[in-house]
């Protein structure tokens, strides 16, 4: 066994950590030299071993000084002579502090042999007791040394006391063997424990910097698929967007009807790839947290009413029956990201569809104000359980979860929902039950400060009555609440198996005049039928003198035909219906006029039509064909150029009213050519800003950022749209309605 500890385990091996643990003992060691001194001058000072043996008192006051010299030299010089050799500072140093041990040893059995128990004695013990018990913390992970150090200062003078000094000295050398017989036990098991305690911690160490590193790796992966995504994204979206552009040019020719139904078809598949496209791109943008929201003033209601409409006929389509209620409470005007709103409803409705798929589905919209100029838009959608009953919704938000539906990833769309509701510093809920899943997303509004009329109910209104003949639908007692706020008066019955009640109150109405509304469940025939046949077996009742308003589906309208080739003052109205025009259908339906609108005056100078004058810069040949004709079919004259210096060049002699850009997907690039053209126009024109409308397929918001920051005005995205590149055009022209 070596003396002094040596290296075993592999933690002892480390450098870095035993530096650690023998700084902390250099550290501690430059407090002990001095103490040392100090109480052997007091010990001097307190006693009369100097007076007796003068000669032996400075010898060892010189000897304790020159250790203590010596020791000092190890310790305050720990940084140079450790890294020189860390194995040899510390054999050294314990060398070193051993025979300065001895030497202080040496001292106290002088003390006890020559003085006796004074009190000089007494001071020097119990000095010597209490630094072996403060450093025990310090030394303990070298416990051979720390015993030795021990057993040195203490063991000769508690041997001479032990067998010369009496009862009270035998004593007081026995408490001491045993106190250093338990001091060296108890650094034994701190040593194992502190080594031990060390090499867990290494070994935690080690595993959460490989975890660290594998999830910076993942990091890297994952922001590295993102970032593929997104441009893979963008090349399909650009290649898609000229394909539809293409094959919206070509349903506008004459084509047989085969081929027309072709070209439909195709243009379906595109729309459909383009769409998941877009989910693809904005979830990986959701999946980075890079959602920047814009604040601008926008109409909410249209907003909700045109999403849940293109939901509604998507909804149709696959035989589920939606519908939708928006509280009167709700702003017209907000401030807050239009395009997150609207990417939000779509991606949910989608979803929703996609996983309910049959049934009945009702949206209910809310909104909360917390205070004056700010509150919570709340969207609860709601299904009756015909359709699928979702898992545990933690799961199911997921990228790629799906449930049993026709269509798949259905998660894809609620997980670009959340992500967007939570950027928007709201939230979504999703809970399920054998009665239905309940989806519930929240979304907090700046309210407009200039608000618009949404609705002004017409007083005439007020007082009528109208039987309403149902299905016990779910969108039925908000179809009355909203009847019974227009101030009418509601009797309603449900048109089930057993109809006695309701056929009765039909009856009664048809022979009094009394105004009637069918609101048939999607997929029934029996109301309409029954209501019919009734009809058609009535001699003493004149038909033309029925007033019937059906609020049917999409499917309803050939049914409904033939029911108004009897009735001549039967309505029809599609469902679902939006308040605004349930509200206006009543109006013509109960009072036979519509309400009177104020007009738009035009000045006789404006009354002419003038063809405005576009430049087009297309550097993709290409794609001249698509924007070309259609800015030249929606009545401009229009100049095609494929580079911005040529457009520099035409802008110099021609005046034009408007410039398009035909943007490629690279952000820089579209921003240089933006910035150049405003440059050319401060140089040239000053006071004459051209309108500047870039057409492209990078739907991302660093790349709308940076084209508006280079001076655009307005963007549209691909695929063109002929009836929204024509509203924008129209915006800027002040043509618009």
């Amino acid at each position: 066994m070596p003396l002094f500890d040596s290296p075993e385990l592999k933690v002892q091996k480390n450098r870095s950590i035993c530096r650690v643990t023998d700084a902390r003992i250099a550290k501690y060691s430059r407090w002990g030299l001095l103490f040392v001194l100090l109480a052997f001058t007091i010990a001097m000072a307190m006693g009369d071993l100097r007076h007796q043996m003068p000669r032996l008192s400075l010898g060892l006051g010189i000897g304790l000084i020159v250790v203590t010299l010596w020791r000092a030299y190890y310790v305050f010089r720990f940084e140079t002579l450790y890294a020189a050799g860390p194995k040899r500072w510390r054999q050294r140093y314990f060398i070193v502090s051993t025979i300065g041990a001895a030497w202080w040893g040496l001292a106290l059995f002088c003390h006890v042999l020559i003085a006796g128990f004074g009190a000089d004695t007494f001071f020097l013990w119990l000095y010597t007791i209490i630094f072996c018990s403060s450093v025990a913390p310090i030394f303990s992970p070298y416990h051979r040394f720390f015993s030795w150090f021990m057993a040195l200062s203490l063991i000769p003078a508690a041997l001479q006391s032990l067998f010369i000094e009496g009862t009270f000295g035998a004593a007081y050398g026995a408490l001491s063997l045993a106190f250093v017989w338990l001091m060296s036990h108890q650094a034994g098991r701190e040593s194992r424990n502190y080594w031990d305690r060390i090499a867990a911690m290494e070994v935690l160490q080690q595993k959460a910097s490989s975890l660290a590193e594998q999830r910076e790796h993942s990091r890297a992966a994952t922001e590295l698929t993102n970032e593929f995504i997104t441009n893979i994204g963008q090349e399909f979206r650009g290649q898609l967007s000229d394909v539809l552009g293409a094959l919206t040019l070509l349903e506008g020719e004459k084509l047989p009807q085969g081929q027309s139904e072709w070209v439909q078809l195709a243009k379906n598949s595109a729309n459909l790839q383009l769409k998941l496209v877009d989910k693809v791109g904005l979830f990986a943008r959701v999946a980075r947290k890079e959602i920047e929201v814009r604040q601008s003033s926008f109409n909410l209601i249209q907003v909700v009413e045109t999403s849940f409409n293109s939901a509604a006929a998507v909804a149709q389509r696959q035989e589920l029956e939606f519908n939708f209620e928006i509280s009167a409470d709700l702003p017209v005007m907000v401030r807050g990201d239009h395009r997150k709103i609207v990417q939000l409803l779509r991606n949910l409705m989608d979803s929703v569809i996609a996983i309910a798929h049959r049934g009945e589905l009702l949206a209910q919209v809310k909104f909360e104000y917390v205070t004056a100029i700010e509150g919570q838009f709340a969207i609860a959608l709601n299904d009756n359980g015909k359709g699928e009953i979702l898992p545990k919704a933690s799961t199911l938000f997921g990228a790629f979860s799906r449930v049993n539906t026709p269509q798949v990833m259905t998660g894809l769309g609620l997980a670009i929902a959340k992500g967007l509701a939570e950027a928007m510093g709201g939230h979504f809920e999703l809970n399920s039950s054998a009665e239905g899943n309940r989806y519930l997303v929240a979304v907090k509004f700046e309210i407009e400060p200039r608000q618009r009329e949404y609705l002004s109910v017409d007083r005439r209104l007020q007082d009528s009555e109208i039987l309403l003949l149902h299905q016990n639908g779910q969108f039925v007692p908000g179809l009355i609440q909203t009847l019974r706020s227009f101030g009418v008066e509601v009797l309603s019955h449900s048109w089930k198996e057993v109809h006695v009640v309701a056929e009765k109150a039909f009856s009664h109405a048809v022979k009094h005049k009394q105004p009637i509304l069918l609101a048939p469940a999607l997929g029934d025939q029996q109301l309409l039928g029954e209501v019919a046949d009734y009809l058609q077996h009535q001699e003493e009742v004149a038909l033309s003198e029925v007033k019937l308003l059906y609020l049917g589906a999409g499917e309803h309208k050939v049914q409904f035909s033939n029911l108004a080739k009897l009735v001549t003052q039967a309505h029809y109205l599609l469902r679902p219906a939006a308040r605004k025009a349930l509200h206006d259908a009543l109006v013509v339906f109960l009072l036979g006029e519509t309400k009177k609108t104020s007009r738009r005056i035009t000045s006789a100078a404006c009354a002419r039509e003038v063809q405005r004058k576009l430049l087009l810069i297309d550097s993709a040949n290409s794609r001249q064909g698509v924007s070309e004709t259609l800015l030249r079919g929606l009545g401009y004259q229009t100049d095609v150029v494929p580079t911005v210096d040529t457009a520099l060049e035409l802008l110099a002699h021609n005046n034009y009213d408007l410039l398009v850009i035909d943007c490629q997907r690279d952000s820089a690039c579209s921003a240089d050519i933006i910035a150049s053209l405003r440059h050319f126009e401060s140089s040239h024109s000053p006071h004459d800003r051209l309108p500047i409308i870039a057409l492209t397929s990078n739907a991302e918001e660093q790349f709308e950022a940076r084209c508006l920051a280079a001076g655009m005005d307005d963007m549209v995205i691909k695929p063109l749209d002929k009836n929204n590149l024509r509203r924008t055009l129209e915006r800027w022209f002040g043509d618009a309605a």
